[in-house]
C-alpha cells in the first residue's frame, strides 16, 4: 500500500435523513413496544409464581424470567446501537461522552460552541457513535466537529496494538 494512502484520511459516510429517522423510529418501536410488553410479561410472570403452590411450577417461572430478563436486556441493547436514546435527551457532548465510558474508550471531543438542529444533531451523533461502536475497550479517540452548514467531523482512534493511530472524515450538509 502506498504510504500516501495510510496518511490521508479515510472518508466516513454519514448518515442521511430518512436513515436517521428510521433508525430513532426502530429504536422507539423497541423499546415502546417489544421492551415494554416483555417487561409487563415479566411482572405478570412474578405474580403467577407467588400465586403458585407447586415449588416446582415456582422454580420454572423465575428461569422463565431470568431467560426474560436476559431476551430484555439484549433487546434493549439493540435499540440503544440503533439509536442511543441519549442522542436526544443528553445533547450531543454528553451523549458521545456517556457512550465512550460504556465501551470503555478515551474520548477528547472538541465542538463547537454553537448548537446544531435536531436532525443535524443526530446525524452528528449517529456518524460518531456508530465509529465508536467499532473500536474496542482501551482505544483512544479524539472527535472535532466544525461548522454550521457543511458540518466537517474527524476521527482520529489509535487502537491497542497498532502501529499508528487512524483517521477518519466527513462532511455533512445541514440546514
Amino acid at each position: 500500500m502506498p504510504r500516501h494512502a495510510i496518511l490521508l484520511p479515510r472518508r466516513l459516510r454519514a448518515p442521511g435523513r430518512d436513515a436517521v429517522r428510521l433508525r430513532h423510529d426502530l429504536e422507539k418501536d423497541l423499546h415502546d413496544g417489544a421492551a415494554a410488553g416483555m417487561s409487563a410479561l415479566a411482572l405478570e410472570l412474578g405474580l403467577i409464581s407467588m400465586e403458585a403452590a407447586d415449588p416446582g411450577i415456582g422454580e420454572r417461572i423465575d428461569a422463565a424470567q431470568g431467560l426474560l430478563r436476559s431476551v430484555l436486556d439484549d433487546l434493549r441493547g439493540i435499540g440503544t446501537a440503533l439509536y442511543p436514546p441519549v442522542l436526544v435527551s443528553g445533547g450531543l457532548g454528553p451523549a458521545l461522552c456517556a457512550l465512550a465510558e460504556y465501551r470503555g474508550l478515551r474520548l477528547r471531543l472538541d465542538l463547537p460552541r454553537h448548537e446544531f438542529d435536531t436532525e443535524t444533531r443526530s446525524r452528528i451523533g449517529l456518524l460518531v457513535a456508530d465509529h465508536l461502536y467499532t473500536l474496542g475497550a482501551g482505544s483512544s479517540v479524539r472527535v472535532r466537529v466544525r461548522g454550521r452548514r457543511f458540518v466537517r467531523v474527524h476521527i482520529s482512534d489509535d487502537q491497542p496494538g497498532r502501529v499508528r493511530p487512524r483517521r477518519h472524515r466527513a462532511v455533512l450538509r445541514c440546514g
